[in-house]
């Protein structure tokens, strides 16, 4: 299980460098904003209402709802708390030294970020490989304009293009961090994966629902591309259902008997 979960948090820690071939292309941006970002709410809310939830109710039981609670409440506190480094901020405002925190501030905001990433990317693996591959493309979609937008704080903060690559790389590089030691986790504590997958499931509500949802909504009605938007999102939604549903179907059931999903988890490592 640590390879698959690995290889995809190395993927997303790559995509730290798109900026180099695409900031400063207004076109490319303007048209990642306005159909990736809404494409991405899409598989979220996928991800989150019909595998993540779904699957800690029906493990955690009466308590079920409660990770799910404190994981959207907790990321709702670490973005207020790191609001003032996070990418839909305004970041360029300040000259000189100033600059130079407000963009090191951002690498250790995005740090964190990412490293929570990683840990959403294992626990959807733990469900099951389609979760974790349908998990990491809504993160890619997420990442892309995102790192875009901070390799350009870094370039206005002063650094070189290929010293500004190599510290979004290095903060990017914390969702392995996180994927590696919720997959070690989460194999030795097999019987408490809920609180995991409850935990990430919250984190990923509150990105969709609170985060990018409101920042998207107000740029499209800015932009006259509402039904756009929604459009968008809508067809992230089903397409990352039909993906999944067609996964569960012709790979097997995935998890549903969590007796034996945690069996698998403690003698190898990888779910059912």
């Amino acid at each position: 299980m640590l390879f698959p979960v690995v290889v995809a948090a190395i993927f997303i820690a790559l995509l730290s460098l798109v900026g180099v071939f695409f900031y400063g292309q207004r076109g490319h941006l303007a048209g990642t904003n306005r159909y990736v970002i809404p494409l991405a709410i899409g598989v979220f809310l996928g991800v989150v209402f019909f595998e993540l939830i779904p699957e800690t109710i029906e493990a955690g039981g009466e308590f079920g709802s409660l990770p799910i609670v404190i994981g959207f409440i907790s990321f709702y506190l670490l973005s207020h708390i790191l609001h003032t480094y996070h990418h839909h901020h305004d970041h360029g405002h300040d000259d000189g030294c100033e600059e130079k925190v407000g963009a090191t501030m951002l690498l250790y905001g995005d740090a964190i970020h990412n490293f929570a990433d990683g840990v959403v990317i294992a626990t959807a693996f733990f469900i099951d490989p389609a979760v974790g591959i349908a998990t990491t493309l809504g993160v890619a979609l997420h990442e892309i304009p995102q790192e875009i937008a901070e390799f350009g704080v870094l370039l206005s903060a002063g650094y070189s293009k290929t010293r500004a690559a190599l510290l979004n790389l290095l903060s990017a590089s914390s969702v392995i961090v996180g994927a590696v030691i919720t997959t070690l986790v989460a194999t030795s504590f097999a019987d408490y994966l809920w609180i995991i997958t409850g935990l990430a499931a919250g984190n990923l509500l509150y990105i969709a629902a609170s985060d990018l949802l409101p920042d998207e909504h107000e740029e499209s009605r800015q932009n006259g591309r509402v039904f756009q938007s929604f459009i968008a999102t809508v067809i992230g939604l089903v397409a990352i259902t039909l993906l999944l549903s067609w996964a569960h179907e012709h790979m097997g059931e995935h998890g549903h008997d969590h007796e034996t999903a945690h069996e698998n988890l403690v003698h190898t490592g990888a779910p059912d």
